[in-house]
C-alpha cells in the first residue's frame, strides 16, 4: 500500500466502554499471539516483532514472517528495524542529558546555541526556544518542509538552512504542526553545546549505558547480510533509503530486545538497574508533560479520554483511567510504535517492515488488553479503514481520468519547456528533452525523483517517479504572456509530502 499510514504519526483516539480491569495471564498472552498472527495474515505483512515488559519482565517477546520476503528470512526479536519518528525521543532525552548538566535550559533561546537557525518570521526565529522545537508549535504545517530532507543530498545543516523559505502556516505556538525539521535543529543544538553530533553523544549517552548494542543511528552501520530487516512496499522488498540527513527526528535502526531496555528505563524514570542515572526524573515529568494540546474530544462517555498532547517527544492522553506515554514511526517500508503505562508498570514495542494499519490495530490490542478495556477486534476495524483508503486512492485517480481533456497538445514545442527550473526552498529541478521525451529530474533527489512526463492534456504531464511509494503525479507548465515556460507546479496525493507547496520557476535555458 502506497502513501497511506505515515500520517499514522500521530497516532488515534478511540471511544471503548469501561470494564473492569484484570491481571494478564500466560493464556492472555497465548491468545495475544494467535491475534497478532491472524491479523498479520489478514493485512498481507512481511515482517513484524512485538515485545512487551511487564514489572519489569518480558513477559512477550515474539516476532513473525520475513525481513524479506524474497530471501525467506525469518524476522526475530534481534532483527534490526528502521524505528522512524520513535526516535524523537531519543533526541529529547539527549537534551534532557543537557539540561540535568545545566548546559541547556528549555526555555533558552534556540539562536543562543544555533546562531544559524533562522525561521520565515523574524519574530520566530527569535522567540524560538528549545522546547518549542521539540514539542511541535512552531507554526509549520504538519510535515512541512519533508521533501528537504527525504531522500536528498542535502546535509542536516542544509535541510534547516532552507526551511527559512516556508511560510508559517499558524501564528508561532498557536497550532499543533507535527514537525521533523525542528527535531533536526534540535540535533544541531546538541552537537553545538557539546562539540558531537548528534549521533555521538545518543550513542555514548544512552545506546553504550543501556548496552543497546543492535542500535545505530545510520543505515551505513548496517550489516546488510545479517539481521536486519529490509522495507516493503505491498508485500515487495524495495531498496534502502538513506536517512541519514533525518538523523535527530526518525533514522535509529535497532531491534525489540534493545526497544525493550529503553522502555524499561522510561518505566524507571531514566534511572538503570544499577540505580545510576541516564536522566533525572524531573526531566521524565518535564518530557511526558503536555505542551501542546490537541483536541480530546467531548470526554462524556466512559472510557473516552480528557486530554490528549504532546510533550517532548511524546504524544500523552488518558485512557481507562490511565496517563499513555506513546509515539509512533513511519517511513516508506517501516512502522513502528513505542507505549508506556507508568501506572501499570507496562510498556511495549511493535516492528514492522511495512506501513500498515496492523500496527496500529496492535497497539489498540495490547492497551485494551492491559487496561481492561472492551474486546473490540482492532484489526478488522483498521483493515476496513485501509481498504477504504484505497478505495479513496483508486477513485482519486478514475476522477482524474474522467476530468481528463483528450485530444490536446502542449502550447509550446518540447525542447521550449527544457532548462533549469528552481523552488527557492527545495532547490532546482531540471527538463530534459531525450528522444522527444521530456523528463523532469529533482536535483537534490535525483535518485528518487526522476521521471518521465508523460502528456496528458493542454501543458500537463504526468509521471511516476523512481520512489515505488510514492503514486502517479502530474507537472503542469505555466507559459508566461510571451508564451514562454515560467514555471512549473506538481500535483501529486500524498499526505506526508507537500508537493504542491512547491512552485519551480524558470532560471536557466
Amino acid at each position: 500500500m502506497k502513501n497511506v499510514y505515515v500520517s499514522l504519526l500521530i497516532g488515534f483516539l478511540w471511544v471503548i466502554p469501561q470494564v473492569q480491569i484484570s491481571a494478564q495471564t500466560a493464556a492472555d498472552y497465548d491468545s495475544l499471539d494467535i491475534y497478532i498472527k491472524n491479523a498479520a495474515d489478514m493485512f498481507g505483512m512481511p515482517g513484524i516483532a512485538i515485545g512487551i515488559v511487564k514489572d519489569d519482565k518480558i513477559v512477550f517477546n515474539h516476532a513473525y514472517g520475513f525481513s524479506n520476503t524474497e530471501t525467506k528470512t525469518e524476522v526475530t526479536p534481534e532483527t534490526v528495524f528502521a524505528i522512524a519518528s520513535c526516535s524523537k525521543a531519543f533526541t529529547t532525552a539527549c537534551l534532557s542529558i543537557l539540561a540535568d548538566q545545566g548546559k541547556i535550559n528549555w526555555d533558552d533561546r534556540v539562536i543562543d546555541h544555533y546562531p544559524e537557525f533562522q525561521m520565515y518570521d523574524p519574530y520566530v526565529t527569535s522567540e524560538m526556544r528549545i522546547e518549542d522545537l521539540v514539542c511541535h508549535r512552531s507554526g509549520l504545517q504538519t510535515f512541512d518542509g519533508d521533501l528537504l530532507w527525504y531522500g536528498s543530498d542535502y546535509s542536516r545543516e542544509e535541510v534547516v538552512k532552507r526551511i527559512r523559505f516556508r511560510e508559517n502556516s499558524y501564528s508561532f505556538r498557536s497550532h499543533f504542526g507535527y514537525q521533523n525539521v525542528m527535531f533536526i535543529a534540535a540535533g544541531e543544538v546538541i552537537k553545538n553545546v557539546t562539540g558531537e553530533s548528534w549521533d555521538t553523544f545518543l550513542s555514548k549517552n544512552i545506546f553504550n549505558p543501556l548496552n543497546m548494542n543492535s542500535s545505530t543511528t545510520s543505515i551505513t552501520e548496517l550489516d546488510f547480510e545479517g539481521n536486519v530487516a529490509w522495507p516493503h512496499v505491498d508485500g515487495e522488498p524495495i531498496q534502502f533509503i538513506n536517512y541519514d540527513n533525518v538523523g535527530p527526528a526518525a533514522s535509529i535502526n535497532t531491534s525489540v530486545n534493545d526497544m525493550l531496555k529503553w522502555i524499561k528505563l522510561l518505566l524507571h524514570k531514566g534511572m538503570l538497574e544499577d540505580s545510576s542515572t541516564v536522566f533525572s526524573s524531573a526531566q521524565y515529568y518535564q518530557m511526558v508533560s503536555p505542551h501542546t494540546l490537541l483536541n480530546a474530544g467531548k470526554a462524556e462517555t466512559p472510557g473516552e479520554a480528557h486530554f490528549y498532547g504532546y510533550g517532548l517527544g511524546w504524544f500523552v492522553y488518558d485512557y481507562q483511567g490511565k496517563k499513555v506515554i506513546q509515539h509512533g514511526g513511519g517511513l516508506p517500508g517501516f512502522h513502528s510504535k513505542t507505549v508506556f503505562i507508568p501506572e501499570e508498570n507496562v510498556g511495549y514495542v511493535i516492528l514492522a517492515n511495512q506501513l500498515s494499519g496492523m500496527v496500529e490495530a496492535m497497539y489498540r490490542k495490547i492497551l485494551d488488553m492491559h487496561l481492561g478495556a472492551g474486546k473490540k477486534d482492532w484489526a478488522k476495524l483498521y483493515f476496513e479503514g485501509e481498504q477504504k483508503q484505497k478505495d479513496r486512492e483508486k477513485k482519486y485517480m478514475i476522477d482524474k481520468e474522467e476530468a481528463r481533456v483528450h485530444n490536446t497538445e502542449p502550447s509550446l514545442e518540447l525542447k521550449a519547456y527544457t532548462g533549469i527550473y528552481e523552488d527557492k526552498m527545495y532547490g532546482k529541478a531540471e527538463i530534459t528533452l531525450t528522444n522527444g521525451e521530456l523528463q523532469v529530474c529533482l536535483l537534490p533527489t535525483k535518485d528518487l525523483f526522476t521521471a518521465q512526463l508523460n502528456h496528458w492534456h493542454y501543458n500537463t504531464f504526468s509521471f511516476s517517479f523512481n520512489d515505488p511509494f510514492l503514486p502517479e503525479g502530474f507537472l503542469t507548465f505555466f507559459p508566461d504572456q510571451d508564451l514562454k515556460p515560467s514555471y512549473f507546479t506538481i500535483e501529486l496525493e500524498n499526505p506526508d509530502f507537500h508537493f504542491y507547496k512547491l512552485k519551480f520557476e524558470k532560471v536557466e535555458q
